[in-house]
């Protein structure tokens, strides 16, 4: 006798099994990398590990702990708050919509917020707001989707490192830095596009209507970079105010004074961005000016010639009789000589570039 083949019916009852496993590990995934938590040991080894795992009361001086949300969820946010142990951290705020950069103080970290961007060639940047969280050896960054620069840190930084050592205010030092980094990138991507649009105005006879354009989009981008940028001048001298007793009392108060020096810089370098696409303008105007230049005194020139030969064309139609008169080519060596005349002239005149 054969044996019984098994019943399809208990493959099919297993599925919908097999589908709850794989969109709870598809979920579990998607989480993963929607939270991740760095935890970088001076003494020990650097490593990534699970919210669960999180111990604050292990946090000494030789470790610090980075907890990076790529997604602003309430949810997601009130567990690493519970898993550090933090009261009064304002979850529907941080995790609602964009507002202006602010930073708040509570007793034993503080929070504020920033307007980073996300640089595209060719396009115009766009705003990323970020939230940080800074207690003691700890920082939380809060964000909707990638961070460059935040992704460049990690690559840049191998093996193991020495992290550990850094407070967290001198690791959020770093990262403002970086974020202070991106408008620069913003700004040369802009400044390339100036070039671009000089070497077109003098190279070539560009429509009025497309200068303009072009004009009005690179002044926008600037301008875009300049309303997103003065906003944190709030935030980034507060932390170097003698009355924030978080940092004034850590040793990272000199990276704060020098990231105040590289705020002002990336302030100067919006204006002087500003200020680049109005010369561009005036140079449309003095190529346009040359053009017109030039074509008046073709246009004198011709005058000038075409006069000359309507004075030699009167002289000859005067009432007199000469013998030249008389010869039955006249008119035509008339015509020949008044067509040599302005042959040599134009000649004369593009050896020496008056035409």
């Amino acid at each position: 006798m054969r044996n019984k083949i098994a019943a399809p019916a208990k493959i099919e009852s297993s599925t919908p099994a097999i589908s709850v496993i794989l969109f709870e590990k598809c979920n579990s995934f998607r989480g993963e990398m929607e939270l991740n938590a760095y935890l970088y040991d001076a003494v020990g080894n650097d490593e990534k590990i699970e919210i669960e795992d999180i111990d604050i009361k292990k946090l000494d001086r030789r470790k610090l702990l980075w907890v990076d949300l790529r997604k602003r969820d309430a949810k997601m946010l009130a567990s690493v708050a519970k898993a550090l142990q933090l009261d009064n951290i304002p979850v529907r705020t941080i995790a609602g919509e964009t507002r202006r950069p602010k930073i708040d103080k509570f007793d034993d970290f503080f929070q504020f917020c920033i307007d980073s961007i996300i640089t595209k060639e060719q396009d115009r940047p766009g705003k990323l707001p970020i939230d940080f969280i800074v207690g003691k050896n700890f920082v939380v960054t809060i964000h909707d989707g990638e961070v460059g620069y935040f992704n460049d840190f990690r690559r840049r930084e191998k093996g193991e490192t020495t992290l550990g050592e850094l407070d967290a205010e001198s690791f959020v030092a770093t990262l403002l830095d970086m974020h202070i980094v991106t408008y620069f990138r913003a700004l040369e991507e802009i400044e390339l596009q100036i070039d671009e649009l000089d070497e077109k105005v003098l190279k070539t006879d560009m429509e009025t209507q497309a200068f303009l354009a072009g004009v009005v989009e690179l002044r926008a981008r600037a301008s875009m970079l300049r309303r997103w940028l003065m906003p944190q001048r709030d935030v980034i001298y507060s932390l170097s105010r003698a009355d924030f007793r978080q940092i004034a009392e850590s040793d990272s108060l000199e990276q704060y004074k020098m990231l105040n020096v590289h705020f002002e810089n990336a302030v100067n370098a919006i204006e002087s961005a500003r200020d680049t696409v109005l010369s561009t303008f005036e140079l449309y105007a003095t190529r346009a000016s040359h053009r017109m230049n030039v074509f008046i005194q073709r246009l004198t020139f011709f005058t000038v010639l075409l006069g000359t030969l309507a004075v030699v064309a009167g002289v000859l139609g005067m009432n007199y009789k000469v013998d030249f008169f008389e010869s039955s080519n006249g008119f035509w060596l008339t015509i020949a000589g008044m067509t040599l005349v302005a042959i040599t002239t134009t000649v004369f005149a593009r050896m020496k570039r008056w035409i």
